[in-house]
């Protein structure tokens, strides 16, 4: 998915469907979980990144962080303004929808990196493994006992 179909899809949306821009707007549209999607500059202010991240994630709605600055959002959405943060309510003509449905190439190069490396299952200890712990401790006590050997000869 390249920068330039996103844009494209973003700009279509904009034009052909119902989309709502503005940060508090995309928050409380991920509260009530009546967006499809909801689109997030990459300088999108912390706060309110994590506030859109966290009702999304419970409502179940879709995050697509958008790669360029606010800036640049609002350039796509042929507004004179900055845009941090908006929300497709209905994508019309657009096929922003599918965009985000793909697979892109990196998580798929991600999975890819991650299959060899599964948890680790715990190991079985062995009595040997409990011996072998027991001696160090009492070699750990001797030792002890040998750089200080006059403490336990005064009592």
């Amino acid at each position: 998915m390249s920068l330039v179909d996103v844009d494209k899809a973003i700009s279509t949306a904009v034009k052909t469907g119902k989309v709502v821009l503005g940060a508090e707007s995309a928050v409380k549209n991920a509260q009530t979980g009546k967006a499809k999607l909801l689109v997030i500059s990459a300088n999108c202010p912390a706060e309110i990144r994590s506030d859109i991240e966290y009702y999304a994630g419970l409502s179940g709605v879709k995050i697509m962080v958008y790669q360029g600055t606010s800036i640049d959002l609002g350039m796509v959405c042929k507004k004179p303004f900055t845009v941090s943060a908006l929300t497709v309510k209905e994508a019309g003509d657009s096929d922003i929808l599918k965009l985000i449905e793909q697979p892109s190439v990196e998580k798929e190069e991600e999975e890819m990196a991650f299959e060899g490396f599964e948890e680790e299952e715990e190991e079985t200890i062995t009595a040997e493994d409990e011996q072998l712990e027991g001696t160090a401790e009492e070699q750990t006590e001797e030792d002890a006992d040998e750089e200080y050997p006059d403490e336990d000869k005064e009592d």
